[in-house]
């Protein structure tokens, strides 16, 4: 079928569902609550089922446009596409006196105008457990597995952060993200926290070796006052890749987190990392990190974080020496519109190898609340990613507008 024909007829299946989904709501706004809601999306909320204390639901569907102009993140001969998106999530979340648990799960779809050979669907499920022992005594546990084949803009920071160190280009990729703490208060003032983790970095491109991390460490706060906490944090972590040494990190960090106003919150830690590298050659290297956030009104909220570290990679049996900042502003205009922007800098360079990148981004948006359920989002969102190597580095431009029901 010719590529206009496909083009065309995508957008008439859009634009019918637009249709459906927002004309039964125009007049049915959110906050009118004394008026009977006889929408699609009322229908699609009463499909929840509570069994047992396990509360089943439809989570939430999205369907949009998206304009990319690098879909292949390419320096040389970038192609330029139009992709339907279409997801899908689903939820089971149980709640219990000291217990809690939320299992979620999604599917995302991308389907090219042109390029139909990248036509791909994405899945993630994510397992949040939660129980206390006793009133001094906790326990955490999530799991994440991924599925996907390039950074996903909506995942806001996380899609910048994704593109940090990343090979560049398309390819599908697997990844399972396991951690489990346990906390308990030793006495009014002083607070024990230990944590285990592993993470499964797998790879569909044969350049790319898969990895396997594991993490544990610990950490001691101690309650100064009210409003500042002291800790000290010691982390080891162990990266092998399949067919090749493994690095070791040895991480102690001295901090302190401090609330300056009842709108200001100010968390800044600094140490060393121990690393024994991949080539055997062994470095001790500093590391610091710090994040301000500031409730600047009820509508209005700002965040910067700054990290400085030595770290392991799953793109490259390397070190990845590297410091970035990111810095996000929330801002409810109006009692539907809504905007938020995300910023991101980044420069970093793979000890062994020489590798350098330097990665610019910026997220702005807008969000309408049609109703109680139904949301408008328009996204644009730019990468700039330059490179000491001539053919590497990219710059990518994407603009999406599409609905989101959430229930």
């Amino acid at each position: 079928m010719n590529t206009d024909i496909k083009r065309y007829c995508r957008t008439i299946v859009t634009t019918v569902f637009f249709t459906v989904f927002t004309m039964p709501c125009l007049n049915l706004y959110s906050f009118d609550f004394n008026r009977p809601d006889i929408s699609l999306m009322n229908f699609l909320d009463s499909l929840s089922v509570n069994y047992k204390g396990f509360d089943v639901k439809l989570r939430g569907i999205t369907i949009g446009e998206t304009y990319d102009d690098n879909v292949t993140f390419s320096k040389e001969n970038p192609k330029e596409d139009f992709i339907t998106n279409a997801g899908l999530g689903v939820s089971v979340k149980y709640e219990g006196k000291i217990t809690s648990l939320e299992v979620i799960g999604s599917l995302y779809s991308e389907t090219f105008a042109k390029n139909d050979n990248l036509n791909n669907v994405s899945q993630d499920v994510t397992l949040n457990f939660k129980t206390e022992f006793s009133e001094y005594e906790r326990m955490s546990l999530k799991n994440t597995f991924a599925h996907t084949y390039v950074p996903l803009w909506f995942e806001g920071a996380q899609f910048f952060v994704d593109q940090f160190g990343r090979t560049e280009g398309r390819f599908s990729y697997y990844k399972n993200k396991f951690s489990i703490d346990y906390s308990r208060d030793i006495t009014e003032h002083f607070a024990l926290l230990a944590k285990y983790g592993n993470d499964v970095d797998a790879f569909s491109t044969e350049s790319l070796s898969d990895s396997f991390l594991n993490r544990f460490g610990f950490e001691t706060d101690y309650l100064l006052n009210p409003d500042t906490t002291l800790y000290f944090a010691y982390d080891f972590s162990d990266r092998d890749f399949e067919d090749a040494d493994n690095a070791l990190i040895n991480t102690i960090t001295f901090g302190t987190r401090q609330s300056i106003t009842k709108k200001l919150y100010f968390d800044a830690g600094i140490g060393l990392d121990f690393i024994d590298a991949f080539d055997d050659v062994e470095l001790v290297r500093p590391l610091a990190q710090a994040s301000l956030a500031y409730e600047i009104s009820e509508t209005t909220r700002a965040r910067l974080v700054f990290i400085k570290k030595y770290d392991t990679s799953p793109y490259n049996v390397d070190i990845f020496n590297y410091w970035r900042t990111s810095a996000f502003f929330t801002r409810q205009l109006s009692e539907r519109f809504g905007s938020s922007v995300s910023l991101f800098y980044g420069n970093g360079d793979y000890i062994s190898s020489g590798f350098e990148q330097r990665l610019i981004g910026a997220t702005p948006a807008i969000t309408y609340d049609i109703n109680k359920n139904l949301k408008g989002n328009l996204t644009y969102t730019y990468s700039f990613s330059d490179s000491d190597v001539e053919t590497a580095g990219y710059t990518k431009n994407t603009v999406f507008f599409g609905l989101a029901a959430e229930f």
